[in-house]
């Protein structure tokens, strides 16, 4: 179980890694994708790389291998404080894209977000990540085991104010996932009333206007199964923390497995997005076709040379075993010549 457990983990940070790693590459070398949603997706891709390389891996070794906390207490801060942030950053940035295209829907002839307005909204997402989870920074700390003192845990210590540990739990779970769950789907529920319901505010019906409206809608599909996707990975492990604050699920005999398929659900969220691009945005599938085929025709280029510097070896290399053998009798022919000379 172990086996599978490591192998599924592995997986998720390998895709997570490779995937938001081709998002960002393909809006950062083409010109033409540095759009503003883009530069909001490009942020996302960021979150989702923070989540698997700091929170993924440590969480996978902590509970399932060591049963113990072994990377130290600095260590313990910036996991723990790194997951709040990376969730945090991809709901936020999810209501800005929200925001971004119900404005562009709703009132089209107001000015769109330029690119400086897009980063100083980027600015103050990952500003709000930072500071709404540093409460409970203050708070980790480990935790001795009650029956052997070299075995630790990573957990908040809300000891000295218990009263507000409830308190704080709730407000970190509607900020971080009911709040942004709710603001999409007010957002996205009007533009899709707007988009398929009635004309757009504006546009005239003619075939230019119908192939924006339509560009607008696979937009919008794309969109909705974002916030869908990210609204069902994070569901279980966000319920699984309710039940087992306010419950003895921990000491359940299933608890360690029920935790692994709600967190690795949670965790899987950060390699859905770019699968989510190639599938519903053409720009992002030509993208990522441009850069595979750049990247097999560099390597085809690279065996063209080898081969060409091979065959330019080879021939070099016959040529003169060639000349060897011809070489002989043309030496030795002379040399006939002046003796009988």
């Amino acid at each position: 179980m172990l086996f599978i457990m490591c192998v599924m983990y592995a997986l998720i940070t390998v895709f997570a890694l490779v995937g938001n790693g081709m998002v960002c590459y393909v809006v950062l070398a083409y010109p033409r994708m540095r759009t503003v949603t883009n530069v909001f997706i490009v942020n996302l891709a960021i979150g989702d790389i923070l989540m698997s390389v700091f929170c993924v891996p440590f969480t996978f070794v902590t509970t399932f291998v060591t049963q113990n906390w072994v990377f130290g207490y600095p260590m313990c801060v910036i996991v723990v404080y790194g997951q709040a942030i990376s969730v945090m950053v991809s709901a936020y940035t999810l209501i800005a894209i929200s925001m971004d295209r119900y404005m562009a829907i709703m009132y089209p002839f107001k000015p769109r977000l330029t690119g400086l307005q897009a980063r100083a909204i980027i600015v103050i997402v990952w500003g709000v990540a930072l500071v709404t989870p540093m409460p409970s920074a203050f708070k980790l700390t480990l935790k001795p085991h009650p029956d052997c003192d070299s075995v630790h845990t990573c957990n908040e210590d809300w000891s000295s104010m218990p009263d507000l540990e409830a308190y704080y739990s709730y407000g970190l779970l509607s900020l971080q996932y009911i709040l942004p769950l709710l603001v999409l789907i007010v957002t996205y529920s009007r533009i899709a009333v707007t988009v398929w319901g009635k004309e757009i505010p504006g546009e005239a019906e003619d075939q230019r206007d119908r192939k924006m409206a339509q560009s607008k809608r696979k937009m919008i599909k794309m969109m909705i199964c974002v916030v869908s996707v990210f609204a069902l990975c994070w569901m279980p492990l966000n319920v699984y923390n309710l039940l087992s604050a306010y419950s003895k699920l921990n000491e359940s005999h299933y608890a360690k497995y029920i935790y692994f398929g709600s967190h690795w659900i949670a965790m899987s969220h950060t390699c859905y997005n770019p699968i989510i691009y190639c599938w519903l945005n053409a720009k992002f599938r030509q993208g990522f076709y441009r850069l595979f085929c750049s990247r097999k025709s560099r390597s085809s280029q690279r065996r063209n040379t080898y081969t060409s510097y091979v065959s330019c070896n080879n021939h070099h290399l016959n040529t003169n075993h060639v000349a060897r053998h011809q070489k002989q009798p043309v030496v030795h022919e002379p040399l006939m010549d002046n003796t009988e000379f």
